[in-house]
């Protein structure tokens, strides 16, 4: 389960499992990360598809090298592209460097093997192909462009001299004056392509700085609009009960009824916002509040209450029945429970099954939202994410007594808990 960055709708529609992990990731830059996954796939394609429609290319380079290097070579370019389809399913892209390393290893190894391959003869018709492989030289410096872009144009250029080699002397049995233009051709017309992915990856990158600085934006508006909030108690503090003190000083023999009402405004300036400042909601008013808002999430998820509710004497239950809860304890509680059950909907899959685990203790309010389904690794989640970070820990943490903890694993499914004690 990701952390989520914007409001869904009460009840959100639920797409495929293998929608999900084509167009979501959990990592700091999902952007940059999409822009990855969907590149390395279209250039895994891209290796698999050369030698199909390469056929009477390939038929030339083999009247040239000896039998073993052309299945060897079609073996180095189909299988690099079938890790990269396969790997750009998975979350995340760590696994994208060494790929990108290994499918330009394999474009060289196969170059390589070209030399001891080669039976020394030339191709009957100048003009024919004696390195097959030279028409997609510049698909691993593509694929590494998605990494490093240094990386990328030196591999074009390595790739395009070897590549270029072989070709000669299969073609002419030496070098000829033509190499350098050659070259240079290949690398020129193949960097347009390698523009492109610069480009794509930099726009996905630049999206991900834009959304960190808004959340960073809404984090100080909204950290603004508290100090004004407190700007206010004070000023109506001052207003209404300093300054009237300071007004009704009069000459004479101290009033102790106006030293109470100064040492009592004094207090009010000094004193912190505590809960108990707002009305009460009933243990069984709070109760309704959690299953309702489960509710609204979604009809699939499950309320249990633990604690007194499941004593058999009933003293427990009658006593707990009028236990009361300040209402900005109980809506923040059921604000961070209902983010969790949202993210559970976005991001733990359409299997996952999903509880809600309440007590409803005298001193304490907890509850632990409990699903079996993806999961994802905390430690990946950018701070800038409102999801976990604002909407579960910031709000439970902005709450004298409140706390909350995300406990997840790949694969092991999501544990929030989140609670607040009486102080």
């Amino acid at each position: 389960m990701a952390a989520t960055d914007a409001s869904l709708s009460d009840k959100p529609t639920e797409h495929p499992a293998w929608v999900r992990r084509i167009f979501e990731s959990d990592s700091a830059e999902p952007d940059l990360d999409h822009v990855r996954r969907i590149g390395a796939r279209f250039l895994g394609l891209g290796f698999i598809g050369y030698p199909i429609v390469s056929f009477a290319a390939i038929a030339s380079a083999a009247t040239v090298t000896a039998s073993w290097w052309v299945p060897l070579s079609i073996l180095l370019s189909v299988g690099p592209g079938i890790l990269l389809i396969l790997f750009s399913f998975r979350r995340g892209v760590s696994w994208l460097g060494p790929l990108a390393l290994a499918t330009w290893g394999g474009y060289l190894l196969a170059i390589a093997l070209w030399f001891p391959a080669w039976t020394g003869t030339t191709l009957a018709d100048p003009e024919d192909v004696a390195q097959w492989m030279i028409a997609f030289c510049g698909m691993p410096s593509m694929v590494l462009m998605l990494v490093n872009a240094r990386l990328g144009a030196i591999s074009l250029v390595v790739s395009s001299v070897v590549s270029h080699v072989s070709q000669q002397l299969g073609r002419f049995g030496a070098i000829t004056s033509d190499l350098v233009f050659e070259i240079v051709w290949s690398v020129v017309f193949t960097a347009v392509f390698l523009a492109v992915v610069l480009v794509a990856a930099r726009t996905g990158r630049h999206l991900d700085e834009t959304r960190e600085e808004t959340y960073r934006n809404a984090a100080n508006v909204a950290a603004e609009a508290a100090r004004e909030v407190e700007k206010a108690r004070f000023d109506a503090i001052v207003h209404g009960r300093v300054i009237a003190s300071l007004l009704a000083v009069q000459p004479g023999t101290p009033d102790h009824r106006l030293a109470a009402q100064a040492r009592s405004a004094l207090e009010e300036l000094v004193r912190v916002p505590t809960e108990g400042d707002a009305e009460l909601v009933s243990r069984a008013e709070t109760l309704r509040r959690i299953r309702s808002a489960a509710a609204d999430v979604s009809e699939r998820f499950e309320v249990q209450v633990l604690g007194a509710a499941a004593d058999s004497d009933g003293t427990r239950v009658a006593r707990w029945d009028h236990v009361d809860y300040p209402v900005e304890v109980v809506q923040a509680v059921v604000e961070a429970m209902s983010e969790a059950l949202r993210n559970v909907v976005r991001h733990a899959g359409p299997d996952a099954e999903c509880a809600v685990i309440v007590q409803l203790a005298p001193e304490v309010l907890s509850m632990a939202v409990v699903d079996n389904g993806t999961g994802f690794d905390p430690d990946s989640v950018g701070p800038g994410r409102v999801g976990i970070a604002v909407s579960i820990r910031g709000r439970m943490s902005r709450l004298p007594g409140g706390h909350a903890q995300v406990h997840s694993r790949p694969g092991r499914g999501t544990t929030v808990q989140i609670g607040w004690e009486r102080s």
